[in-house]
């Protein structure tokens, strides 16, 4: 019963697996064209891009931060979006999803938006539609929306998309798969101070994405918009793989033994819930483990790196980038 309320009766959530000559990019008018790039190159301004300034909302997270960079490498008016009024400065502007007194100053001038949910709202006909009235009064010519993958009435993200689709705003929704820097995040002191990765996804593979790839795609929207408008495109990493794999991968790369510790989605529950962690994050851990469990995280989608006009970066990569995350301190 765990499992049958957090699936929804829709339809299948992803597309054919990535294959050497993929097909074209589901839904668009044409295929993106151009030369291969290097991984995290930048998108410099051109005749074509926009001279108003991007918002980003979610700047310190793991998709906005490197967008960030990506869009100011690139020489584009960047404006980071924060609810703290205490951290802005040139720069940045205050936003508060909670405060609709906030919207009008932060949106002033803006040509393109990148949105995110911020985890803690769920009800996001209270707080995002509001912002998405406000967007649309303030002539936003673009709002690329971070979704998710397999998205459905079951989850808030899915509200939001209705909401810019009847709003009469320009429109991207971007759809990634599951988060290799999770392994950097939320898993991070189990497997830097316990040697292991506690969770109840059984055997089920994820194509974990990269959030610097999902970034880069963001940039290339918002600096060059006019094929993405209207699409919404289904990101994933190339290759699945399950958390015994994952397991291996950091053994290699730390030179000590990282074991996956599988558990049941009552007893994860339990542990999550004796940490005192916030509902709504339990709820989404629960949720993101029954996805991989029952197999839906599996899928590998061909659009990434259509889109990137290079191969994807694997997990191998940002485990190879990042292993002093989970470096114990010499003692």
């Amino acid at each position: 019963m765990l499992v049958s309320a957090f699936l929804s009766s829709s339809s299948p959530r992803f597309i054919a697996p990535e294959r050497a000559n993929p097909e074209p990019i589901r839904s668009t008018t044409s295929d993106p064209k151009g030369s291969s790039t290097a991984y995290g190159s930048p998108m410099t301004a051109s005749p074509g891009s926009p001279a108003k300034p991007v918002l980003v909302t979610g700047a310190s997270g793991n998709v906005g931060a490197p967008l960030v960079e990506q869009l100011t490498a690139g020489h584009h008016q960047v404006i980071a979006a924060s609810p703290q009024q205490q951290e802005i400065t040139a720069g940045v502007r205050r936003l508060d999803f909670e405060d609709p007194t906030s919207f009008a100053s932060a949106l002033d001038g803006i040509g393109s938006v990148f949105l995110m949910r911020p985890p803690q709202i769920s009800d996001t006909k209270r707080f995002i539609r509001p912002f998405i009235t406000a967007m649309a009064e303030a002539h936003v010519e673009h709002v690329v929306f971070l979704s998710l993958m397999g998205v459905n009435r079951a989850m808030p993200h899915w509200q939001v998309e209705q909401d810019l689709k009847s709003s009469g705003l320009a429109w991207t929704m971007l759809r990634p798969s599951f988060f290799s820097q999770n392994l950097g995040g939320a898993y991070r002191a189990d497997i830097r101070d316990h040697d292991r990765i506690r969770l109840a996804s059984g055997r089920g593979r994820t194509s974990f994405i990269d959030t610097r790839d999902i970034a880069e795609v963001a940039a290339r929207i918002l600096t060059e918009p006019s094929e993405h408008r209207g699409q919404a495109y289904t990101l994933s990493g190339p290759a699945a793989i399950d958390y015994h794999q994952v397991a291996s991968m950091l053994s290699a790369a730390l030179g000590r033994p990282i074991t996956y510790e599988p558990i049941g989605l009552l007893r994860y529950r339990r542990e999550l819930t004796a940490q005192q962690l916030p509902s709504a994050f339990v709820n989404v851990q629960l949720l993101i483990n029954v996805i991989a469990r029952v197999g839906l995280a599996a899928k590998v989608d061909p659009t990434l790196p259509h889109l990137l006009k290079r191969p994807a970066r694997t997990l191998h990569d940002y485990i190879h980038d990042h292993t002093d995350l989970w470096r114990r301190a010499e003692t």
